[in-house]
């Protein structure tokens, strides 16, 4: 819905268009913090850059969270923003680590309650994330369906997550890596 010709001038506009730039899939408070701004100033210029067409937003479970129009792909938002929050994270990066684990499994290494860990399968499968499959009636086994995209995620926007968790997962996909 662009109704504003598209332009970001210098000020707080700029600010926070460059913060969505550098973490895709971020929510309204992240921004008002990371730029210093009041809340009303935030709210105003995020929806003059949707009206230029210049930054959209998605629902995520009570979030609202924005990304530059630009560079993000249709099948990246929901990756990204599952990666923005800490549990679906672990969860994500512990399947690119070890595809095809069970529940008790994924529990284990993640650290969470069984009912908790559930809840966020649950919606990283709805949300096409991860992919279920079921081995019989009683055994499901959990794949990230698209792994190539989740870890280019990871490592293009390492820094925006502020997870040393992730940075250690980095880490060790760069030492994989063939020299």
């Amino acid at each position: 819905m662009r109704t504003l010709v598209p332009q970001v001038t210098a000020g707080p506009r700029s600010a926070i268009y460059e913060c969505v730039e550098r973490s895709p899939g971020i929510h309204l408070r992240q921004i008002e913090r990371l730029t210093a701004l009041p809340l009303g100033q935030v709210l105003y210029h995020l929806d003059r850059l949707e009206r230029m067409g210049l930054v959209g937003s998605v629902r995520d479970s009570g979030f609202r969270r924005f990304f530059s129009s630009s560079n993000i792909s249709r099948a990246e938002k929901p990756v990204l923003a599952a990666l923005r929050h800490t549990v679906p994270r672990q969860i994500i990066m512990t399947l690119l680590g070890a595809p095809g684990i069970q529940h008790k499994d994924i529990q284990e290494r993640v650290g969470v309650a069984g009912s908790t860990l559930s809840f966020h399968l649950q919606r990283l499968v709805s949300a096409g994330v991860l992919d279920r499959r079921l081995e019989d009636a009683v055994t499901a086994r959990y794949h990230v369906q698209d792994a190539v995209l989740a870890r280019r995620e990871l490592l293009y926007y390492r820094e925006s997550f502020q997870d040393p968790r992730v940075d250690e997962f980095v880490e060790r996909l760069i030492a994989a890596l063939p020299s």
